[in-house]
């Protein structure tokens, strides 16, 4: 796609997100949503943000993308008040950009939602090549209240050096691990044992990635938490998810403020 395509989809804003929900284990109830971009003009949007990322727009593609996430999700905390978090991929060159928090700020401002909120996953396509270089962002980010979660854990180099220098607020560990976790002692063994970090140093753990009933059930057997994937719940366009959050505020005898 030429330069020319990339900066039209930017100014002009031509994609959406949709929404997929990460369930709690034990109460099988959403405790929020991973915001996904989606355009018509990529069907991989890692696609989109790779060549995004060699123009002097990534930056900026992040940020609208942003902005449009969170205004599109306020349309459900507006009607339900549930304060369920929504998740927002950042890349790490873009979450060290020192607009970055100031631009969040501003967002949040024009919506009614609040910080905590907010979780910021640190994608880990991008290799943090000095964790040092991102601290400083990240330890503001949560003294404004901002939630930050490293995504992808297991799949790239530094994300071990990540959980423990950056200390975030959720570890989501990488969708290879859920994938046939019940018949494999060895992933069980690996998830078990950041799950024992977490529970140890007050993180919430996430497994990616989980699709067939057996694998559901080997998680909670093995003290998962929360969990996403397809079983539970695909992506879905933000009418979709309104409508069910709608529904089960009237179920549980709430009303929208």
């Amino acid at each position: 796609m030429s330069i020319a395509k990339i900066n039209d989809l930017i100014v002009n804003e031509k994609f959406e997100h949709h929404f997929q929900a990460l369930y709690d284990l034990h109460t099988l109830t959403p405790i929020g949503y991973e915001a996904l971009l989606r355009t018509d003009l990529f069907t991989n949007p890692e696609i989109l943000f790779e060549k995004a990322s060699h123009t002097n727009r990534f930056f900026e593609l992040e940020m609208r993308s942003i902005k449009k996430a969170l205004h599109s999700y306020d349309k459900i905390n507006q009607c339900t008040y549930n304060n369920k978090k929504v998740l927002i991929n950042v890349f790490p060159s873009n979450l060290a950009d020192p607009d970055f928090l100031g631009q969040l700020n501003k967002v949040l401002e024009e919506t009614t939602l609040t910080a905590n909120q907010i979780m910021i996953e640190i994608n880990e396509s991008e290799i943090i090549e000095s964790v040092d270089y991102f601290s400083k962002t990240v330890n503001e980010l949560q003294a404004e209240g901002y939630l930050i979660a490293i995504d992808d854990v297991g799949k790239g180099v530094s994300s071990l050096q990540a959980i423990v220098e950056l200390q975030p607020d959720f570890v989501k560990m990488d969708r290879y691990f859920a994938k046939h976790l019940a018949k494999s002692s060895r992933k069980q063994e690996m998830v078990k044992s950041i799950v024992t970090y977490c529970l140890n140093t007050d993180t919430k753990f996430v497994l990616e990635g989980i699709e067939i009933m057996e694998d559901l059930e080997m998680a909670k057997a093995i003290g998962v938490s929360t969990v996403q994937g397809f079983l539970l719940a695909r992506p879905e366009p933000l009418e979709v998810i309104r409508k069910y959050e709608m529904d089960d505020s009237k179920d549980n005898g709430f009303a929208a403020k």
